[in-house]
């Protein structure tokens, strides 16, 4: 059960999007939402005295729109007819993927504009949040509309590690949609794995349809958008799929695709 929703807030248009959604999953499991607005401090690299004079006033005029933002996001705060709170968070612009992760852990789905999509975030700290919170995420489309309830939800499966814990943590939604159609992509498809997925969701009540879909030529991110597409699904589940260098997480190119192309909702763990 999804009781405890952290969405994330940048002070752009997005956040009503966000919200909007996080709306939808908390009033259908009566959830607490923490808005969570991250402040990106001024950052100087190799700065030197002479080049300090005016970084207090800059400091100054930097929280001081944080301030405004903070409390505006309040005022919308206040008319969520869900138990609520919003506080601000203060981070480096090197170090707000991992403070955003750490503040997500506590909380039982994250909710925040797929990445490449908010034009108020040019660190990504979503990519930082599902590969180092071990929550599940909810990336939602810019400029979407949030849905009444997830009817029809498509959910990709190739027997990973990753694809199990999307399963496992979307399973509440799962339940309380209408149609859930299991996906494998051309040749990673095998029979008993369908078979297998089937029977786990069928001991959770959920009726399944299992199928196949041909890998596209823009490889199997875009087979599983068109296959969205196609049924019309309200939702799609899949694992979020990458690799570190360095401090850095890299989207795998499936993920990549979907979180940068997706027009529906994407539920993602790993």
């Amino acid at each position: 059960m999804f009781k405890d929703i952290v969405v994330h807030l940048t002070g752009s248009v997005e956040d009503e999007v966000r919200l909007a959604y996080a709306e939808t999953v908390g009033e259908r499991f009566e959830a607490h939402v923490t808005g969570l607005y991250v402040h990106v401090l001024p950052e100087v690299v190799g700065a030197y005295s002479a080049g300090m004079v005016g970084m207090d006033v800059w400091y100054e005029q930097s929280n001081a729109r944080a301030a405004e933002t903070l409390q505006r996001l309040a005022q919308r705060f206040e008319r969520l007819r869900l138990p609520n709170d919003v506080r601000q968070l203060d981070v480096l612009s090197g170090t707000a993927g991992q403070a955003l992760a750490a503040e997500a852990r506590t909380a039982d789905l994250f909710v925040a504009t797929r990445p490449y999509g908010d034009p108020a975030d040019e660190v990504h700290m979503e990519v930082s949040v599902l590969f180092g919170s071990g929550r599940a995420c909810l990336f939602v489309p810019p400029k979407g509309v949030a849905p009444k309830n997830f009817g029809t939800i498509l959910v990709a499966w190739n027997g990973s590690r990753e694809a199990a814990r999307a399963i496992a943590e979307a399973m509440p939604l799962l339940k309380a949609a209408t149609q859930v159609v299991v996906v494998s992509i051309g040749e990673e498809s095998e029979v008993e794995v369908g078979g297998d997925i089937a029977r786990h969701l069928s001991r959770h009540g959920i009726a399944a349809v299992i199928g196949t879909i041909e890998a596209s030529m823009e490889g199997p991110g875009d087979a599983l958008l068109g296959e969205a597409r196609r049924i019309g699904a309200d939702l799609l589940v899949m694992g979020g799929y990458g690799h570190s260098r360095f401090r850095e997480w890299i989207l795998g190119g499936a993920t990549r695709h979907v979180l940068s192309s997706a027009e529906i909702p994407v539920f993602m763990a790993r």
